[in-house]
C-alpha cells in the first residue's frame, strides 16, 4: 500500500465541506496504516487498535472545519493516534489500580456484600469527578495518584516546574472535592473511597 494519498489536499477540502465520500477515502487509505502502527503497541489487541482508529477519525470528522489549518495531514493523524493510545493506557492503569484497591479492600475488611456494592458505586462517582477535570489537571492527578510519581518526577516528565505541578494538583483535588460535596449523602463514603484510591 502506498504511504502517500493522491489528491489528498483536494480530499481534505471536500471533507471540510462535509463530503462523506472524501472522508471515506481518507479513512480507507489511512486506517490500515494506523492499524499496523497501533496493533503491536496495544499488546496485539485488535479491539483496542480499532477503537483508537475509530476515535481518531470521529474526532477528525467532528472538527473537520479545523483541517485547513493542518499543514501535513499524515503526521497530524499519527500524533492523534499516539495521544489516543496514551489516553487508553492511562485509563487502563487507572482501572487496574482501582480493581486492585477494591480487591485489597474486600480481602482486608469485613464489608458485607451490600457495602461492597456501595463502595463500588462511590468509587465510580469519584472517578467521574476525576474524568471531568481539565486535561492537564487530570493528567497530573493520574500521574500522582495512579502511577505514584513524585511532584519532581511529574514536573520532569511534563517539562514544567514543580510549582506548576503543585498548583494544578491542588486545583484538581479541590475541584474533585467540590463535585463530591454536591452529593452530601455520598460525601463521607466517597472520601473513604478516594483515600483508598490515593
Amino acid at each position: 500500500m502506498k504511504s502517500e494519498l493522491v489528491d489528498e489536499p483536494l480530499l481534505i477540502r471536500r471533507c471540510v465541506n462535509g463530503d462523506r465520500t472524501a472522508f471515506s477515502s481518507l479513512y480507507s487509505h489511512y486506517a490500515p496504516l494506523l492499524y499496523r502502527l497501533l496493533y503491536p503497541l496495544t499488546r496485539e489487541s485488535r479491539h483496542d487498535a480499532e477503537e483508537i482508529i475509530q476515535d481518531v477519525f470521529l474526532s477528525i470528522w467532528e472538527k473537520r472545519e479545523l483541517l485547513p489549518a493542518i499543514r501535513n495531514f499524515k503526521p497530524f493523524l499519527f500524533r492523534m493516534a499516539r495521544n489516543k493510545l496514551i489516553d487508553l493506557r492511562r485509563k487502563s492503569a487507572v482501572k487496574k489500580r482501582a480493581a486492585g484497591n477494591l480487591e485489597q479492600l474486600s480481602q482486608s475488611s469485613s464489608l458485607s456484600p451490600e457495602e461492597d456494592v456501595l463502595y463500588i458505586e462511590y468509587h465510580s462517582y469519584a472517578m467521574k469527578a476525576i474524568a471531568a477535570l481539565p486535561p492537564r489537571q487530570r493528567q497530573i492527578f493520574d500521574l500522582r495518584m495512579s502511577e505514584d510519581l513524585s511532584l519532581d518526577q511529574i514536573a520532569a516528565q511534563l517539562q514544567i516546574t514543580t510549582h506548576a505541578v503543585k498548583k494544578n494538583l491542588y486545583t484538581a483535588i479541590r475541584a474533585v472535592k467540590e463535585q463530591l460535596r454536591k452529593n452530601p449523602d455520598w460525601f463521607l463514603p466517597l472520601l473513604l473511597a478516594a483515600a483508598s484510591y490515593c
